[in-house]
């Protein structure tokens, strides 16, 4: 009886699992920046001497291939300050020339929860960085793509495979230099009709106890780099003028104060803001009303590698 259940168990569960396996090995194939990231990583860790953090305001604001230095910009949508903590612990001690650490400080990031143990980014970390977000000792699933966020995946792959959208083109630091899609190109950068746009996506309800739980994971992190002795430049990256319009004041005001505590208790930190420079970074430097486009990371990278290489 055991016997004939366990082969009908394997003849039901087989299908299931090779089922799956096609579907990782597919998931593993598509275009991802986090492989052109981990092979700069692992052939350059020697050599590597800034790192960017932060969301996807800093992921499309910073293309590695317009700095002096050699960067890795880990940066990725939704990432918060408690991975970016995580990431760097497990980095910093496998990056021997590292000088510099670029964080991002833009308007509401203070009053935005934390990822925690559960963000299913933690599979992309421990697959293709070697990063253990979990919290916990890892298992074999945890490096397994798929899973850890199926209808995203599932809509990648719909889009590649069957729908052959496929116009990335990731340069060897993992910066999609193709990446122009967006409101503002959908709107053929009309500034009018850009206006009218009436809703898209901004934090405009405060909240305090995330704001306290952030800035003090913040300033733990702050901590932790100068204890490692490494330079630190927060950034405000540039959002467009529709997007300032927008903003919760008082989001706004606490973000500041934060900013201006950390200035005179680090007055070595430097500062890169370009939240509200509406003359340089025009319609067309954006994807929406609150990420570059690659033509607006030029502009960005630039300015970077300028204050970077002030740095005595």
């Amino acid at each position: 009886m055991q016997r004939r259940f366990l082969k009908y168990s394997i003849w039901f569960f087989a299908p299931v699992i090779l089922g799956y396996l096609i579907i990782e090995i597919l998931t593993l194939n598509l275009p991802m920046s986090y492989k052109s990231i981990n092979s700069y990583l692992q052939s350059n860790k020697d050599e590597i001497q800034v790192i960017v953090l932060g969301s996807s305001q800093m992921k499309n604001a910073v293309n590695p291939a317009y700095l002096d230095q050699s960067t890795l910009n880990i940066a990725s949508g939704n990432q918060h300050f408690d991975t970016d903590f995580k990431i760097l612990k497990e980095l910093v001690p496998k990056l021997p020339k590292l000088e510099t650490v670029v964080l991002e400080v833009s308007y509401s990031h203070f009053e935005l929860p934390l990822n925690g143990k559960n963000f299913w980014k933690n599979n992309i970390y421990l697959k293709y960085y070697n990063v253990n977000a979990f919290e916990r000792p890892t298992y074999f699933k945890d490096k397994l793509i798929f899973i850890s966020h199926p209808p995203f995946f599932s809509e990648k792959l719909i889009d590649f495979y069957f729908l052959k959208n496929n116009s990335i083109n990731y340069n060897r630091f993992g910066f999609d230099i193709n990446d122009f899609s967006g409101t503002f190109k959908d709107l053929n950068y009309n500034k009018k009709e850009i206006q009218k746009v009436a809703r898209f996506k901004i934090n405009t309800t405060p909240n305090l106890i995330i704001y306290h739980k952030n800035t003090t994971q913040f300033f733990e992190l702050l901590n932790f780099l100068k204890k490692e002795k490494l330079n630190i430049i927060i950034c405000k990256p540039p959002m467009h003028k529709r997007y300032l319009q927008k903003r919760n004041f008082s989001i706004l005001k606490r973000r500041d104060s934060i900013i201006d505590i950390l200035q005179k208790k680090y007055p070595e930190i430097l500062l890169l803001d370009e939240e509200e420079d509406t003359a340089r970074y025009q319609v067309s430097n954006y994807k929406n009303q609150s990420h570059l486009n690659p033509t607006g990371a030029l502009i960005f990278t630039k300015k970077l590698n300028g204050l970077i290489n002030k740095i005595d």
